[in-house]
């Protein structure tokens, strides 16, 4: 089944105003050309992520360790036991690393109440997805067991969404239990970025540049190619996945690949619950903008939502995963 919500509503003031400050700086130079997206994402990766803000430290309990090459930041409600458990992967084009705004997004989800599980995985072009994906199901082994006993949300932006794809794919082929939902924001689902409404999306998308995209996609699928299904989920096998739910805006080059994948994954038996923002850009909904505000405010009821459906129970914290234990996936 397919359920599609649009908000036809105009762009707010600020929100007009925060895209004229994104042209200005010319915020999507980061993916113009090759060889320039590389040398940018290097420049960024050697800054490093973006730790957890004040605030957020403030609002939530926060927690940090390294599990395999990934640090992982553990944010929780300060005063309330969390009702579902949210592994949340960045996006960036699989070159960037986290920025400042997504704790904004952490935040709003922690209300839910949600403990959210913020991944900094290895990025291209020095690893690819062979190397991030074992160590991600193996997190997501953790997630499952640790007490309380909660339903676990797959949720990502951009690079992100399509990682949580991959991982569904590889978890339906193994023995964990699946997840209650998967969230996409704004998801890149198709590395090869095909079709012809790409070059005119992108006059509209202060973000996101064609070049720069096929050249992160394919340092990241390494010897696979970006087409394989776990680097493009639209040329996966979607059926038995859990329920989608995707957050898309009109003026984003990705938005294609998200009308494809709606259609595959309905014509695999998936529920898909659509929530589509006409006036918005690429992952609008970690920045500080009324129609950010708005969605984030959804994503919370979507948690909620899923948590209702499942009884909380508490178990004890079993230790957390580390490079001494051995992935539960195959190698692709």
């Amino acid at each position: 089944m397919i359920q599609w919500e649009t908000d036809r509503r105009a762009a707010s003031l600020v929100t007009r105003v925060y895209v004229r400050g994104m042209r200005w700086r010319r915020d999507k130079q980061a993916f113009e050309g090759a060889a320039h997206t590389v040398a940018r994402a290097r420049r960024l990766q050697r800054r490093g992520d973006a730790p957890p803000t004040l605030l957020t430290r403030l609002q939530g309990r926060v927690s940090w360790r390294r599990a395999g090459t990934m640090d992982t930041w553990r944010v929780g409600p300060r005063r309330t036991e969390p009702s579902a458990r949210v592994l949340y992967l960045h996006g960036g084009g699989y070159v960037h690393p986290l920025t400042a705004d997504y704790w904004r997004l952490v935040r709003a989800l922690v209300r839910a109440p949600a403990e959210v599980i913020v991944v900094a995985y290895p990025l291209a072009p020095e690893a690819t997805i062979d190397d991030v994906l074992p160590q991600l199901v193996e997190l997501y082994d953790h997630a499952t067991t640790a007490g309380p006993v909660v339903p676990v949300l797959l949720m990502g932006d951009s690079a992100g969404g399509a990682l949580a794809l991959a991982m569904a794919q590889e978890l339906r082929r193994g023995d964990l239990p699946p997840p209650a939902s998967l969230v996409l924001l704004s998801p890149w689902v198709d590395a090869t970025l095909r079709g012809p409404e790409i070059a005119r999306l992108e006059t509209t998308d202060p973000m996101l540049a064609e070049s720069g995209l096929r050249a992160a996609g394919r340092r990241w699928a390494g010897p696979h190619g970006p087409g394989h299904p776990l680097v493009s989920p639209i040329n996966a096998d979607l059926q038995g996945l859990p329920p989608l739910e995707i957050h898309i805006g009109d003026h984003d080059i990705l938005r294609p690949g998200v009308d494809t994948l709606v259609d595959r994954a309905h014509r695999a038996g998936v529920d898909v619950h659509v929530h589509e923002v006409t006036a918005m850009f690429h992952v609008w909904m970690t920045r500080a903008i009324p129609e950010g505000r708005r969605s984030r405010l959804a994503l919370v009821e979507s948690v909620r939502r899923v948590a209702g459906r499942y009884p909380a129970r508490h178990t004890p914290r079993g230790p957390e995963p580390g490079p001494s234990r051995r992935p539960r996936v195959r190698r692709i």
